[in-house]
C-alpha cells in the first residue's frame, strides 16, 4: 500500500583441474591397460593437446572478463551507475516476466504478460485516480466505517502519468511504467551522489585494503586513490540498493520510484547545507507519499544539532578571546536552516489538509488509511499484537531489544565511518516513524525501501568482491522469492490475500 497504515489480508571460477596425462598415470600391476589407455599411450598428444586447450579457454576467459571489467571503469561514473542500474532492470523484467505466466485465475486475469502483471495491486488505484480524479464524498462499509478509497494514495505520481497519457494519447499503464522506470534511473544517480558526498564528508578511508596516501594527499580530498575507493564503493552500494528485494518495485506503476528521486535529493541538499533549495523539492517528496513527518523531523534534529554544535564553538571561541559574537547572531544565520524545516513539516499536513477540504471531514486521510488495517490508528500498539501473534510474548522482550539494536547499529563506528549526521537521523527518524504508525503485515517490506543507505554501511563491512557480489545475488534471488510470494496473487484459505 502506499502508507504505514498499508493493508492487512484483504479481499478481492575455480580453476579447472588439469587431467594428469596417460604418462603420469600409474599402471595397474593386476588388470590389462585398457583399449582407451593403449590409445592414449600411442598418442600422448591428445591428452596433452586437450590440457592446453583447457588451460588456454580458462585464461582466455579470464583475459576477456578483466578487459570488460577495465573498460566499464573507465566509463563516466554516471554511466556506470545507469549500466548497473540497467542491469538491475534487466532482471526485474525476467521476474516479473515469468511468474507472471505463471499467475493462475485471480481478480486481473491468469497468465499474465509483463505490462499486465506489474499493473495490479495498487497499480489499479493510481490508474483510477488519473482517471476520474478523488472523491467528493468518502464511501463507507456496512458497519459505518470509511472504506477503502483513492485517498490513500498521493497525487504526484498519478498527476504525472495521467498528464502524459492525455497528452501524448498512450494508455496509462504503459506510460506510467515508463515513468516509475525512469524515475528509477535518477533515483540511482541521486543515491550514488548521496553516497560519495557522504562519503567525502565523513573522510572515509578504505581501511580494509590499508589504503595509504602521501602526507600532501592525506590533507587534500583530490587523492586519486581516495576518490578511487569512494566512488567504488558508492557504486557497489547503488549496486546493492538496485538488488534489494524490494527492488523491483521501482519498475512498476507505483510511485515509490518518483518518490526515492525526491527524498534522496532533498537528504543530498541537507547536507550540502542547501537548505533554501531544499524546500521545493521537499515538496515534491511530500506529495508522491508520506514520507513529510520523518523527512520534517529529520530537518528539524539537524537544524537543532548544527545550532547546538556552532553554539558550542561560538562558546570556545569567546573564552579564548578570539572572537565576541553573541549567541543571537549564531541564532539568526540559522533561520534559513529554521525555515526550510518548518516548510518541511507544513508541506507534510499539505495532503490530509487537502482531503479535508474536498471531502469535509477532518480525518479524511487517516480514515482511510486505517481502512486497510480494519481497525483505529493506535500507535506502537499493531507491532506488539502482530508479534505476539506470530511469536507469541516472547515479543515482549524481543521487541525492545531490536529498538536498542537499531539504534546502536546506527550509533556504531560502521556506520558513523560511512554515513553523515543528516542521512543517519533520516534512518532514525524514518525508523521511528514506522513503529508508531506502522501496521505490520506482508506490504512492510517494501515500506523498508526509504531506509536504503544502510546499504551503504553494509557493503562497507568488507573490500572482498566474493562479499559484495554474494551480497548483490542474494537480494537477486530474494526478488525472485518477493515477487513469487507477494506479487504473485493467491487466495488464502480464510479468503483475501497478502499485498506487495
Amino acid at each position: 500500500m502506499n502508507n504505514p497504515s498499508d493493508k492487512t489480508p484483504q479481499q478481492h571460477t575455480t580453476v579447472p583441474s588439469i587431467p594428469w596425462s596417460s604418462a603420469n598415470k600409474p599402471v595397474s600391476q593386476t588388470k590389462p591397460a585398457s583399449t582407451s589407455s593403449r590409445d592414449e599411450d600411442k598418442n600422448p598428444s591428445k591428452t596433452s593437446t586437450l590440457n592446453a586447450d583447457i588451460t588456454w579457454l580458462y585464461i582466455a576467459s579470464g583475459e576477456r572478463l578483466r578487459r570488460m571489467g577495465d573498460a566499464f571503469l573507465r566509463l563516466p561514473a554516471w554511466l556506470q551507475v545507469m549500466l548497473v542500474y540497467a542491469f538491475s532492470r534487466v532482471w526485474g523484467f525476467i521476474i516479473f516476466s515469468v511468474v507472471g505466466n505463471q499467475q493462475l485465475l485471480g481478480p486481473w486475469g491468469q497468465h499474465l504478460g509483463y505490462l499486465p502483471f506489474i499493473s495490479t495491486w495498487d497499480s489499479s488505484w493510481y490508474g483510477q485516480i488519473a482517471q476520474s480524479g478523488y472523491p467528493s464524498k468518502l464511501p463507507y462499509d456496512s458497519t459505518g466505517a470509511v472504506a477503502q478509497n483513492p485517498w490513500a494514495f498521493y497525487p504526484l505520481f498519478p498527476l504525472i502519468a495521467g498528464g502524459i497519457n492525455r497528452i501524448t494519447g498512450i494508455g496509462y499503464y504503459p506510460v506510467a511504467a515508463t515513468v516509475a522506470l525512469l524515475a528509477g534511473f535518477a533515483a540511482a544517480w541521486v543515491i550514488y551522489l548521496l553516497f560519495t558526498t557522504s562519503l567525502n564528508i565523513v573522510g572515509y578511508r578504505d581501511q580494509s585494503h590499508g589504503e595509504k596516501v602521501s602526507e600532501a594527499a592525506s590533507s587534500t580530498e583530490d587523492s586519486k586513490d581516495v576518490k578511487t575507493s569512494r566512488h567504488n564503493l558508492a557504486l557497489w552500494a547503488v549496486a546493492a540498493v538496485a538488488f534489494l528485494p524490494v527492488a523491483p518495485v521501482l519498475q512498476v506503476p507505483y510511485a515509490e520510484s518518483l518518490n526515492l528521486v525526491f527524498l534522496v535529493w532533498v537528504l543530498l541538499l541537507m547536507m550540502r547545507k542547501q537548505y533554501l533549495l531544499m524546500m521545493p523539492v521537499a515538496l515534491l517528496a511530500c506529495l508522491s507519499r508520506p514520507v513529510g513527518v520523518p523527512l520534517g523531523a529529520t530537518a528539524g534534529l539537524w537544524w537543532f544539532a548544527c545550532l547546538i554544535t556552532e553554539a558550542k564553538a561560538q562558546q570556545q571561541r569567546r573564552q579564548r578571546g578570539e572572537d565576541q559574537e553573541r549567541f543571537e547572531s549564531v541564532f539568526l544565520r540559522s533561520l534559513p536552516q529554521l525555515g526550510s524545516a518548518l516548510f518541511i513539516c507544513f508541506c507534510a499536513l499539505i495532503w490530509p489538509i487537502y482531503a479535508w477540504q474536498i471531502t469535509g471531514r477532518i480525518d479524511a486521510y487517516t480514515a482511510t488509511e486505517t481502512a486497510w488495517r480494519q481497525g483505529d490508528l493506535a500507535p506502537v500498539a499493531p507491532w506488539i499484537s502482530q508479534g505476539i501473534a506470530y511469536f507469541g510474548y516472547f515479543t515482549i522482550l524481543l521487541f525492545p531489544l531490536l529498538i536498542v539494536g537499531y539504534a546502536a547499529f546506527l550509533a556504531s563506528p560502521l556506520v558513523k565511518r560511512v554515513l553523515a549526521s543528516p542521512i543517519i537521523l533520516w534512518c532514525a527518524c524514518y525508523g521511528a516513524y514506522l513503529l508508531i504508525f506502522l501496521n505490520p503485515q506482508s506490504s512492510t517490506f517494501r515500506l523498508l525501501l526509504p531506509l536504503f543507505p544502510l546499504m551503504l554501511p553494509i557493503v562497507a563491512i568488507s573490500s572482498s568482491r566474493a562479499y559484495r557480489w554474494l551480497l548483490i545475488g542474494s537480494g537477486a534471488l530474494l526478488q525472485l522469492v518477493w515477487v513469487g510470494w507477494l506479487w504473485h496473487w493467491k487466495q488464502l484459505p480464510g479468503g483475501g490475500d497478502y499485498p506487495p
